[in-house]
């Protein structure tokens, strides 16, 4: 196995395209509504198995028709599921994407059973003779968190294994003390613009990643949705362009840029080579709707690519 994806799995309800709150009627027709998978962890390892490399999911779902849809959909895509459980007496999380013209979303979710991932999930075989492991996301797996994670996290540096992360929205207010002991741990770190705004008090993207490198992180990339993303390391900064677009959905872009750029990092590309064909896959991803619906190959998106380029 290449890449080891733990974290979140849940079945996202899309609907599309939604107006205003303020317009909205007792009943109304909107162009589509379809069922999909979703979830950050689910997510990044479609876009990895898309791209070609052999990705396993480590989760939890419940032992309902949502869990039974998320285990054979991603599947379907290439993705191990031998170690995504089902917990009895429990519902697979489950989200309400409400899509508007313009592609933003807002998404309204409930606990699912991937929160409830524990230490017990994740014994160490699990690292053997793999590259990479991607945390999808911090705050999205709050027991394996509060007991577990830390020590994983050690024993896959120990072995040599590259650590991603990226970061959930912080809904229970932790802040950087929820996650502050796991940052030393981490190769790439990849939050949003928008959580790291909101957990380091920073005023911009080169701020925000300055604190998380103070704290320990190796590399950290600030995706910064339709303007790219900046980039820190020990020894090189910059800007990564994304390609403008107008989208039709923004669900699952930043989960698509996580997947790609783990991908070219374990090809060998730097930093700045990652990132850009990174951001350039997430632009991509917005021209269809939902997180994962539209196969993302490496010919495909090089040829996408090159297109804009002329």
């Amino acid at each position: 196995m290449d890449v080891l994806c733990i974290g979140s799995s849940v079945v996202d309800i899309s609907a599309q395209p939604v107006g205003p709150s303020d317009t909205w009627k007792e009943k109304q027709k909107i162009s589509e509504i379809k069922i999909m998978v979703g979830g950050d962890a689910s997510n990044q390892s479609i876009r990895l198995a898309d791209i070609g490399l052999s990705v396993g999911l480590l989760t939890c779902v419940g032992a309902d028709q949502n869990g039974v849809f998320l285990k054979a959909s991603l599947e379907e895509r290439g993705v191990d599921t031998s170690n995504m459980s089902s917990k009895s007496g429990l519902s697979t999380g489950t989200a309400l994407v409400l899509v508007s013209a313009d592609g933003e979303r807002h998404v309204f979710s409930t606990l699912g059973a991937h929160s409830l991932l524990s230490k017990a999930d994740c014994p160490y075989s699990l690292l053997d003779g793999i590259s990479a492991i991607t945390i999808a996301g911090l705050f999205s797996l709050p027991e394996f968190e509060r007991d577990g994670l830390l020590e994983y996290l050690k024993e896959a540096k120990r072995r040599g294994i590259l650590v991603f992360s990226d970061l959930a929205t912080d809904k229970l207010g932790l802040g950087l003390p929820g996650i502050k002991r796991f940052l030393p741990y981490l190769d790439y770190f990849l939050p949003s613009l928008y959580d790291a705004m909101d957990m380091t008090g920073g005023k911009d993207a080169q701020e925000c990643a300055e604190i998380y490198r103070s704290l320990g992180v190796a590399n950290v990339i600030i995706k910064c949705g339709e303007d790219g993303c900046y980039y820190l390391s020990e020894d090189i900064s910059g800007w990564a362009p994304a390609v403008k677009v107008s989208p039709v959905d923004t669900t699952g872009a930043g989960d698509c840029m996580c997947a790609l750029f783990i991908s070219r990092i374990l090809k060998g590309d730097d930093i700045d080579r990652a990132c850009r064909y990174a951001c350039a896959g997430a632009s991509y991803s917005t021209l269809f709707a939902g997180a994962s619906s539209e196969k993302i190959t490496p010919d495909i998106l090089d040829k996408w690519i090159k297109e804009q380029t002329l």
